[in-house]
C-alpha cells in the first residue's frame, strides 16, 4: 500500500479528471491513456498485515498509505465518520490513526444515489464486526495516473481507538468481473478504463529477505514493487505463461468469508499438487483452488491438510509451539532440522491451462524463526486440497502479473 505520488503534471491531470464518475467501457473505445502516462512503480513496504503504499486521494492532495490487497474490490478509505456522524471521529479512531478527511478535499463527491451503502459482516477484515461503507467520488493519484473514481468512504461502526492502523486505506486490487458496476471496481481498473494507464497489467516482485538481491536494488530499496499500467519485461527469465480466471465459489465457505458474498478473486484451477515427484490427492466433489493473495493470508506454502501431514512424514518434523508464528492458520507447526533443508522436496504445483510447473523450494517454505527451522505451511478446510492461498511464500523468486482486460494471471520465473 506504499506508493510514492509522483508527477509534476498532477494538477493539470487533477483538473482533466475531476469532470466526471469513472465507469467501464468497452475495450474498443477505452480513452488514450494521458500524455505523459506510463508505467508506474509503486514502492512497497512489508507489514504485519501486508504490503503498504503511497496513494494520494482528494484535492488538494491527501496521502493515503493503503495496504494493497489483491483480494479486495475497491479503494477504501478511513474517514472522519463514525456511527453516521463526521463530528464524531473521535469516538471510533485513534488520534494517531491515519484517515482521509472527506470534509477538506473540495472535489470529494457523495454517490449514495448511484450507490446504496453496504455492510459485511461477517468479513475479513473486522471478522465479526461491520465492515459499512458509504459511497463517494473524489480524485486519486498514483504515479503520473490521476482520475476520479467511485470509492469506500467508510462509516466506521465500532471503536479502533485501541488498536490503531499504520495506513488509512486498502488499495485493492481484485479483478472485475462481467456485470461489476465502480462499486466493485478496483481503482486501477477504473483508471485504465478512463485511459489514466497505458496498459491492463499489474506486476508484483518481491524483493524477500534472504533473496540474492541482498540489497534489494531491484525493489529500489524497498520490500516489492506492485508495477501498474505495464509490466517490467527485464524482471521475467524465460516465457510468462498465462492462466484464465476460474470462479470459485466455495473461496466464500473455506477462505475469505463475507456475508453478502464476495467472489471477485485472482483464482486458478489447481490441477496437481505434488511432494517432489509424490502426488497429493486434490478434493473431486468440488477441484482445487488457488487463490493469489499477497496479504497475511498468502504467508506459507498452501497446502491441504493431508498433504501438511505427508511433508511432516517425509522431512521427520516435530511439534514446536511458537510466540511468532510464520503465518496467520489455524493449523499447528513443525519444527524441523536445520541442517537437511537442502534435503527436503519441492513443493509443485500445476495450474489449468498449462503442464508448466511451479515449485517452492525447501529454503523457501522453512522459516527461521530465533533459531527454529519450522515449516511455514498454511492449510484450509479438511483432507484432501481444496484452497489455498498463493502469496509471500509462493511469489519467491517469480514474477506475478495480472491482467485486467482479459482476466488472466501470468507467472514467470524472476530473473534477479
Amino acid at each position: 500500500m506504499y506508493s510514492y505520488v509522483k508527477g509534476y503534471l498532477f494538477i493539470f491531470l487533477t483538473l482533466l479528471a475531476s469532470s466526471g464518475i469513472v465507469h467501464s467501457s468497452p475495450v474498443g473505445r477505452r480513452p488514450a491513456a494521458a500524455p505523459g502516462g506510463g508505467r508506474f512503480d509503486l514502492l512497497l513496504t512489508w507489514s504485519e498485515f501486508g504490503f503498504l503504499g503511497n496513494v494520494s486521494v482528494g484535492t488538494p492532495p491527501q496521502q493515503v498509505t493503503s495496504f494493497v490487497d489483491w483480494t479486495w474490490i475497491s479503494q477504501y478509505v478511513f474517514t472522519t465518520t463514525c456511527h453516521g456522524d463526521p463530528e464524531r471521529t473521535s469516538h471510533c479512531f485513534a488520534e494517531d490513526q491515519p484517515i482521509f478527511n472527506q470534509s477538506l478535499s473540495s472535489t470529494f463527491r457523495n454517490e449514495s444515489a448511484s450507490y446504496p451503502s453496504r455492510t459485511w459482516n461477517p468479513n475479513h477484515f473486522f471478522f465479526y464486526e461491520d465492515l459499512t461503507v458509504d459511497y463517494a467520488s473524489d480524485i486519486e493519484i498514483v504515479g503520473p495516473s490521476s482520475a476520479r473514481l467511485v470509492i469506500q468512504a467508510a462509516d466506521q461502526q465500532f471503536d479502533l481507538s485501541k488498536t490503531p492502523y499504520p495506513f488509512a486505506g486498502v488499495y485493492g486490487l481484485s479483478p472485475v468481473l462481467k456485470g461489476d458496476n465502480a462499486s466493485v471496481q478496483s481503482p486501477f481498473y477504473q483508471a485504465w478504463s478512463a485511459g489514466a494507464w497505458p496498459e491492463p497489467f499489474v506486476a508484483f516482485h518481491y524483493c524477500y529477505n534472504g533473496s540474492v538481491d541482498a540489497t534489494k536494488t531491484t525493489c529500489q530499496g524497498h520490500d516489492g514493487l506492485q508495477t501498474l499500467g505495464g509490466y517490467n519485461q527485464s524482471l521475467i527469465q524465460g516465457d510468462l505463461s498465462w492462466y484464465d480466471i476460474e470462479f470459485f465459489p466455495e473461496v466464500n465457505t473455506v477462505d475469505f468469508v463475507y456475508e453478502p458474498a464476495v467472489y471477485n478473486y485472482w483464482t486458478l484451477s489447481l490441477t496437481r499438487l505434488s511432494l517432489g515427484d509424490k502426488v497429493q490427492a486434490l478434493n473431486q466433489s468440488t477441484g482445487a483452488g488457488a487463490i493469489f493473495d499477497h496479504a497475511s493470508y498468502g504467508r506459507g506454502a498452501p497446502l491441504s491438510v493431508n498433504a501438511y501431514a505427508e511433508l511432516i512424514s517425509m522431512t521427520a518434523a516435530t511439534p514446536v509451539t511458537l510466540d511468532s508464528p510464520p503465518n496467520n492458520g489455524n493449523q499447528s507447526f513443525y519444527r524441523v532440522d536445520c541442517a537437511k533443508v537442502t534435503t527436503f522436496p519441492p513443493i509443485r504445483y500445476q495450474f489449468g491451462g498449462s503442464e508448466r510447473v511451479w515449485e517452492i523450494t525447501p529454503s523457501n517454505y522453512v522459516e527461521n524463526v530465533g533459531g527454529v527451522c519450522v515449516l511455514n505451511v498454511r492449510t484450509l478446510g479438511d483432507g484432501d486440497m481444496i484452497a489455498g492461498n498463493f502469496g509471500e511464500t509462493f511469489a519467491k523468486d517469480k514474477y506475478v502479473v495480472f491482467d485486467f482486460e482479459k482476466n488472466k494471471v501470468g507467472l514467470a520465473d524472476l530473473r534477479w
